[in-house]
């Protein structure tokens, strides 16, 4: 979360808790469910900061429609009750397990409603055997992406750090980018952008740089080696930062000198399938039509739409550098996608032996159109120094 007053901070929690215990009642209000859920156990941490805005590594927060509580340890109190003033902070001395399950009995809660999917085995059977000890009546529910329906809509604040997140990476691209000249590693350039975004206020990386030259371009997430940069080859490049904990992404693909006829076939054909999303993405569609304006654009060019650009077309960004909507033809993109998400949009086309070409930006989904983030320059072409 963005530094902030007490005040601020006391009204972002706030709003977050009544978030989801708005959340909670809809749950409820569901014909489809027949016995009713008294309480939510959020275990996931991006999960745990957005309902919360506690920034430490380890706490697990349980939500009623009169309870609001974050259990942590002794490192995260003060922390704790600084960042989250809406809710009763639980120091945890021993089992974290046995505090919920004793919480739960002390507030009548008969239903509980976990994050299983992200517990490992042993922390579910320790949970299992804390709630038999401490609350045998107490019923546990799995649960799956179960604040998505909340932290896929971004606020203005959300989406004003990922826009200060996206800057950087922009500016980071665009000076490195220049200096490119053969014989630099991967490394050396991966570890140039992240000094410059550093340097610029990241707090950190949304995920390890991708610098992948020449052939190694045609594997989507190549991890950066000593392979030295050569004229007239594509350079993949693929990164963000994170600020205020919010993620930034975005890919150019780069070329010292001049690409060959292949080198341009391929890359006005992703920058043409970009556009084609770009312009056509709106709230509304699911993640599977938003897909298909990118690759049907990649498929009537010539290459196979699924051979050659095997990944999704996007994903949604946010607290976590992968998050929901989804921007694909799989199953997770059936859902619609709404106003206020911000995605990905990153068609490539990969050649082994060749190489690769990736574009990708960060839009925010509106009701009529998308509305790019990225301002980082398409120019390919970095020129040879003198």
């Amino acid at each position: 979360m963005p530094d902030a007053s007490n005040d601020t901070r006391a009204s972002l929690s706030a709003t977050r808790l009544a978030a989801v215990r708005r959340l909670l009642a809809s749950l409820n209000a569901d014909p489809a469910r027949t016995t009713p859920v008294d309480a939510v156990l959020v275990t996931q941490a991006e999960n745990r900061r957005y309902a919360t805005g506690f920034t430490g590594s380890a706490g697990l927060v349980m939500v009623s429609a009169t309870d609001a509580a974050l259990f942590t340890d002794f490192r995260y109190v003060e922390q704790a009750a600084v960042q989250s003033p809406a809710y009763e902070v639980v120091r945890i001395e021993g089992s974290a397990w046995d505090a919920i399950g004793a919480r739960a009995k002390a507030n009548g809660v008969r239903r509980l409603l976990v994050e299983a999917d992200n517990l490992t085995l042993d922390a579910g059977r320790r949970l299992w055997v804390a709630v038999s000890a401490h609350a045998p009546d107490l019923d546990v529910e799995d649960a799956t992406d179960l604040l998505v329906p909340l932290r896929q809509v971004k606020d203005a604040t959300e989406i004003e750090s990922m826009r200060r997140a996206v800057l950087i990476a922009d500016r980071a691209i665009e000076a490195v980018g220049a200096s490119l000249r053969p014989g630099m590693t991967e490394r050396q350039v991966a570890w140039k952008l992240e000094v410059h975004m550093r340097e610029a206020g990241a707090t950190g990386l949304s995920f390890p740089t991708i610098v992948a030259s020449g052939p190694n371009g045609a594997m989507p997430h190549h991890r950066p080696g000593d392979r030295p940069i050569q004229v007239g080859e594509p350079i993949v490049i693929d990164m963000g930062c994170v600020v205020d904990g919010y993620c930034s992404d975005m890919t150019r693909t780069l070329v010292i000198g001049d690409g060959d006829e292949t080198f341009w076939r391929v890359y006005r054909t992703v920058l043409a399938a970009q556009e084609a999303c770009e312009d056509g993405l709106r709230a509304g569609m699911t993640g599977v039509a938003a897909d298909a304006l990118a690759r049907d654009t990649i498929g009537r060019a010539g290459f196979d739409p699924i051979e050659a650009f095997g990944h999704s077309t996007g994903h949604g960004v946010g607290l976590a550098i992968h998050e929901a909507p989804w921007v694909s033809r799989g199953e997770r993109g059936h859902a619609p996608i709404p106003v206020g998400a911000v995605v990905t949009v990153e068609p490539g086309i990969y050649l082994p032996g060749w190489g690769g070409v990736r574009i990708e930006d960060m839009v925010v989904v509106g009701d009529q159109r998308c509305h790019v983030m990225t301002t980082a320059h398409k120019r390919p072409v970095v020129a040879l120094g003198v």
